[in-house]
């Protein structure tokens, strides 16, 4: 029998700054609307310790340290059952029937999927594999296709675009590789503003502070210091390789690495401004103009990698060195704003 299975209510997407926390965000108002309204994207990214990265010797990639950490810390934050999966290709038919099954029952799965398998928009189109995240919002047997909504992807400028739309089912099928869905836990209450505002001073000290692991596996700010040290490595790359891995060093750092840890930043001082009634304003300030710093450094590192200037790598290792040290003092002063009573705000 063919069915159509949508919301039992109708969701408007919104954009939001990056496609996993917007998502989460989307999710959190249908499943919790009263902890949603205290909360926001912001809030989600740093509670869940969004800007902890890992690099682990790839120099294309450093990149979130766990996904399914994520999905887990929001699930414990806001009283909701997760139910996730990062092992679809080991039977992706068994797959799509629970995320069926799940869009039925009336939840909004979150699908990590390959945009090579996205067609809605010509950075899917010709752009390179990425990884990247939308809702599904419905299930439509009789077209073998889905609704997804995509809450944020950059266009060619740069600009935060939003799609709501299907996808066939064969489509999915080939490239999802993870989901997520979500149930309020009815035994569990969401966390406390002042436990939720802890846990985020936890997650900035801890990325400060930096960890290294076994295998040569660096998280936080110390993945971007041997990150930018490994840089030296570039000259030795023929040309094609040296400009893809500078290309990709600037996505790194513009898609849920710096620049959006930055950007949520600013958000997040904004919403507790009264957390810094003194502070608030001069933070906000540096965050901007750090912000632009980093843009234009990567841009210069952008250009380096498609002229193939090999000799202003180490340059730019120095430019990027001084904005870590920037970066991590700027953390550390707004941690003390709220904790220097403690004296633990930056050990």
């Amino acid at each position: 029998m063919e069915m159509e299975i949508t919301h039992k209510k109708p969701f408007a997407i919104r954009a939001g700054l990056h496609c996993l926390f917007s998502g989460l965000y989307h999710i959190l108002e249908r499943e919790r609307p009263e902890a949603a309204a205290e909360s926001d994207e912001a809030d989600i990214y740093f509670e869940t310790n969004g800007l902890n990265l890992e690099y682990y010797g790839d120099l294309n990639r450093v990149w979130l340290a766990s996904q399914q950490d994520i999905v887990e810390r929001f699930a414990q934050t806001y009283g909701l059952k997760p139910h996730a999966s990062f092992e679809v290709e080991l039977n992706p038919g068994a797959a799509l029937l629970r995320l069926r099954e799940a869009v039925l029952q009336g939840r909004m799965p979150l699908l990590f999927i390959r945009t090579t398998s996205l067609d809605y928009h010509e950075v899917f189109r010709d752009g390179e594999e990425r990884n990247h995240l939308v809702l599904l919002l419905g299930w439509d047997d009789g077209s073998d296709s889905v609704l997804i909504g995509d809450s944020s992807f950059l266009d060619q400028a740069g600009h935060v675009t939003t799609y709501e739309g299907v996808l066939t089912v064969d489509a999915l099928q080939k490239g999802l590789w993870g989901y997520a869905w979500f149930e309020t836990d009815k035994e569990r209450k969401p966390s406390s503003g002042s436990e939720r505002f802890n846990a985020v001073l936890q997650n900035i000290r801890s990325f400060n502070q930096g960890l290294e692991l076994p295998g040569q596996r660096y998280q936080g700010s110390l993945a971007y210091r041997i990150y930018v040290r490994d840089y030296a490595k570039l000259p030795a790359l023929d040309a094609p390789a040296f400009s893809a891995v500078c290309r990709n060093v600037y996505y790194c750092f513009r898609v849920g690495g710096m620049l959006h840890q930055l950007e949520y930043l600013s958000a997040y001082i904004g919403r507790y401004e009264g957390r810094w009634p003194q502070e608030g304003q001069e933070l906000l300030y540096r965050v901007e103009g750090l912000r632009e710093k980093w843009r234009k450094a990567l841009m210069q590192l952008y250009k380096v990698g498609l002229s193939v200037q090999r000799d202003k790598i180490g340059l730019l290792q120095d430019r990027f060195s001084l904005l870590l040290d920037e970066h991590e003092k700027l953390l550390c002063d707004l941690l003390k704003a709220v904790d220097e009573g403690q004296g633990t705000a930056c050990r």
